[in-house]
């Protein structure tokens, strides 16, 4: 029996294309998630070099960021608790425990935090695909001229 030809599927000519509605749409569920969990906007969570606040406040020790779940990864105290010695006039030290070990922490930002975060796990999809709905015209001129340029962007 003869061998078929069969023609070569030729690559897809297709550039990616960099989506700024999905990017955002992640950025702000990812923001309503760090907020949920860890009591910081994701800015905070990413970029904080203290450790989310003064861990002498109650808003400071409840934060949690990034860099606290490295070091408490690596062996450190995930920055939500830890132990003070104070010293005593006379003479003599001691010591005070404060703030709470990393899951209790979490579980009080979730009680806290909780109900606000899955309202804009919910609201944030359906809201964008309301707005894609309603801007389609406009935005599929915006992605033809995008094109036009050269630009590997979509709106």
């Amino acid at each position: 029996m003869a061998r078929r030809r069969t023609r070569r599927k030729s690559p897809s000519r297709r550039s990616k294309t960099f989506n700024v509605a999905a990017a955002l749409e992640a950025g702000l569920i990812a923001n309503a998630v760090t907020n949920g969990f860890f009591n910081a906007d994701l800015g905070t969570f990413i970029m904080s070099t203290d450790g989310g606040g003064a861990s002498t406040t109650s808003t400071g020790r409840s934060t949690i960021t990034a860099r606290e779940i490295l070091s408490g990864i690596t062996g450190g105290s995930f920055g939500t608790s830890g132990t003070s010695q104070l010293y005593k006039i006379g003479g003599g030290t001691t010591s005070i425990s404060y703030g709470q070990p990393f899951g209790a922490q979490v579980r009080e930002n979730l009680a806290a935090n909780g109900a606000a975060m899955v309202g804009q796990l919910i609201l944030i999809p359906a809201g964008f695909k309301v707005f894609n709905t309603l801007t389609r015209k406009p935005r599929s001129m915006a992605n033809k001229a995008l094109k036009m340029t050269g630009l590997p962007l979509k709106v």
